[in-house]
């Protein structure tokens, strides 16, 4: 019984937990050499599998579901500071041209993140960039950031949990998501503000509000036109 009540409470705990690192932000951000008021949102990627007793088992469908969860809120918080969400680009990208733009923008970005994820102080003092090749990225024209959105997860089959459970404890059998936000200049390919966090939640339920809560604690000390929710 008593051990009943352990698990119970430590998953009740779990299920309230939220990582954030804080928000990495460049100079030119605080001392306002540089105010985001309009930003193109890349799609979001988000890579997200199932862990049974042998490993992982590969993709799962609610992957491409969090993906547009994720996208959706970080649209709908940058909205509720100020920041005007231009059109989406994969409704801009009706021809192979536009599609390739966007691929390449993408794996520009995921080349710098493999440092900029290992030494994310470096922000604050524009030690990261994309290079000014962004600048041919047409939709990115009339706005002050490109905004990439990545996140990867994972949940547990019943196999894999009693495995876990027997040798790890509770907090072993938690699913867990990892997101990152980042914001770049369109213009010079500058990183101008990186967050990230975790969470140790199931996300395949309550994805959107969970989202909702996490991003508008971390985007809660970035310099944007509107201040803020009151917490």
């Amino acid at each position: 019984m008593r051990s009943a009540l352990r698990f119970a409470f430590a998953v009740l705990l779990c299920n309230s937990i939220a990582c954030a690192d804080w928000p990495h932000v460049n100079r030119k951000l605080t001392s306002k050499q540089i105010t985001i008021r309009k930003v193109v949102l890349l799609p979001a990627q988000v890579a997200f599998n199932r862990i049974g007793t042998r490993g992982s088992e590969g993709g799962i469908r609610e992957g491409d579901r969090i993906a547009l969860s994720f996208y959706s809120a970080v649209s709908k918080e940058l909205s509720s500071r100020g920041v005007e969400v231009l059109p989406n680009t994969p409704i801009q990208a009706k021809d192979d041209v536009a599609k390739y733009a966007i691929a390449d923008l993408q794996g520009k970005y995921d080349n710098v993140a493999v440092q900029l994820r290992k030494k994310p102080g470096r922000v604050a003092k524009g030690g990261f960039t994309l290079g000014d090749r962004v600048a041919k990225f047409e939709p990115g024209a009339a706005a002050d950031a490109l905004v990439f959105i990545r996140g990867s997860g994972q949940i547990f089959t019943p196999g894999r949990k009693a495995l876990a459970l027997a040798v790890g404890g509770p907090l072993s059998v938690i699913g867990r998501f990892r997101g990152e936000v980042t914001l770049v200049d369109p213009k010079t390919g500058e990183v101008l503000m990186f967050l990230r966090f975790l969470l140790l939640r199931d996300m395949t339920a309550k994805t959107d509000e969970r989202l909702a809560q996490t991003l508008r604690a971390t985007l809660h000390d970035v310099p944007l036109p509107v201040p803020p929710h009151k917490r």
